[in-house]
């Protein structure tokens, strides 16, 4: 590559992130990453100057924090809001039927005019959500809500495409290592998750690389149930699990009972559901191309069901497995490794792709074979000290909570204050040739390390997220 040619290439990178995805895994990881940086940096600063007038939560942030514009990596601190704002509107107005307030509270999120969107006889989560989804281009994703409250993320059809570029892109190969080209549409799509359909961001994947990848081909998609796993048995499910937590009891209206009476059913039924799955996802594709896509958790589940029913995994020497997301609170039995390898000898470890993302970023990090993961360098990681709020160097070995910003997103904020503590060795240097910044694999929950304490301060101004926080509120 020559200068010119070189400094043309970053010059349309910073004018348009997209154009990272054109780019090949060696292309990607052999950037020079101070140029990166500075169109890190100018992309930060275009998106905050774009967006403030436009999203009035990020204009009341930046109002709190006394930043009115992005002079450093620094300022992505003060900027980025907690995860826990993705939930922090009322629960009491989603038991109460109170779907206007939830409206206006996702209003200060999103850039999409939310003012045809009628409410009032929406009984549910889920009918508000579908409401908002026939007449605006939003498309929330949700989280597990295993804390009792279910995050609302504003992501709408604009972003979408982004769930297919990411988790293909990041399963192609690099060097020597293993590696996939997944939009050929040829490999079977396997998901021990257990819906087909749904606003979690594993069902989002799944229906738009469907879309975009397979054409449409429903046979080309195996989960452990084809049916919809829908906002009110999420938001239930999250209820009763954190009540459960507590030793507190729940009193549910009738049409709650008929919904936890069906998530029981649904969880007698495991064993039957394993069963079919293993029938399906294995026996069937011996000898396909398969690119499996799940928690380390659920490989595991998958690898013990298989033990149990005397069945090894013979699917075709190229198919990839695609895992990650930690432990979720899972207790691994001594020895599952092990189940693991044994029940698929031709593709772990040789076949496996780990990696570690989130719903907030299109920044999934790849684990490369010395055990480092690699964030896609389109996106800024920086990190903050837990205790104090204040931000850590962007040199050297650095350990502290991680702080996210996509630029990728042109409808909402994309800098996201995480729940996780990393390691991040700012100064590169990974035998495995990628440059830029690298992590350990040793992701951890600050909750689980703080005994459930998870709270997030802001060193310039104390009070700025939970009156981030109380404005939310109000604005609904």
């Amino acid at each position: 590559m020559t200068t010119q040619t070189s400094n043309d290439l970053y010059d349309q990178l910073e004018e348009d992130p997209w154009r990272f995805l054109q780019l090949s895994q060696e292309e990607l990881f052999d950037l020079d990453y101070d140029r990166v940086e500075q169109f890190q940096l100018a992309l930060f600063k275009r998106r905050f100057e774009a967006l403030k007038p436009k999203l009035r939560a990020l204009q009341r942030l930046a109002e709190e924090v006394g930043v009115d514009e992005v002079s450093g990596f620094e300022d992505l601190t003060r900027l980025a809001m907690p995860h826990t704002m993705f939930k922090s509107y009322s629960a009491l107005d989603v038991q109460k039927a109170r779907f206007d307030k939830l409206t206006r509270w996702l209003q200060a999120l999103t850039t999409h005019d939310l003012s045809a969107v009628h409410a009032e006889h929406c009984e549910s989560i889920e009918q508000w959500l579908l409401e908002v989804e026939r007449v605006t281009p939003l498309r929330p994703v949700t989280s597990s809500g295993t804390s009792g409250k279910i995050s609302l993320f504003p992501l709408s059809t604009v972003e979408e495409s982004l769930f297919v570029d990411k988790n293909t892109y990041i399963v192609e190969p690099y060097r020597d290592e293993p590696g996939i080209y997944a939009k050929s549409g040829e490999y079977v799509f396997v998901c021990p998750w257990p819906s087909r359909y749904g606003r979690h961001n594993i069902p989002l994947i799944m229906r738009v690389l469907k879309e975009n990848c397979y054409d449409g081909r429903e046979d080309m998609f195996i989960t452990l149930d084809d049916g919809t796993l829908t906002a009110d048995e999420m938001w239930l499910n999250g209820r009763l699990q954190r009540a459960q937590a507590l030793g507190e009891e729940l009193e549910l209206s009738p049409a709650e009972q008929a919904i936890a009476s069906a998530l029981a059913t649904r969880a007698s039924n495991a064993d039957e559901r394993w069963t079919r799955f293993i029938e399906n996802a294995v026996v069937g594709l011996k000898g396909q191309k398969v690119m499996f896509y799940g928690a380390i958790m659920n490989l595991y589940l998958m690898a013990e069901a298989c033990r149990k029913m005397d069945i090894f995994v013979e699917w075709h020497p190229d198919s990839m497995i695609m895992t990650g997301g930690g432990t979720k609170g899972f207790s691994f039995p001594e020895g599952w490794r092990d189940v693991v390898a044994e029940r698929f000898p031709h593709h772990v470890p040789a076949r496996v792709k780990e990696v570690y993302g989130m719903t907030e970023s299109s920044s999934t990090a790849v684990c490369c074979p010395h055990d480092k993961l690699h964030p896609l360098p389109w996106g800024i990681t920086h990190l903050m000290d837990p205790a104090t709020g204040q931000s850590l160097p962007r040199t050297g070995t650095q350990t502290g909570r991680m702080v996210v910003f996509d630029p990728m997103p042109t409808t909402f904020w994309a800098g996201v204050i995480t729940g996780d503590q990393v390691t991040v060795h700012f100064d590169g240097g990974c035998a495995c040739g990628r440059k830029g910044p690298f992590m350990d694999n040793d992701i951890n929950r600050i909750s689980e390390l703080n005994g459930g304490d998870d709270k997030i301060v802001c060193a310039r101004t104390p009070q700025a997220f939970q009156s981030l926080e109380d404005f939310l509120a109000k604005a609904s």
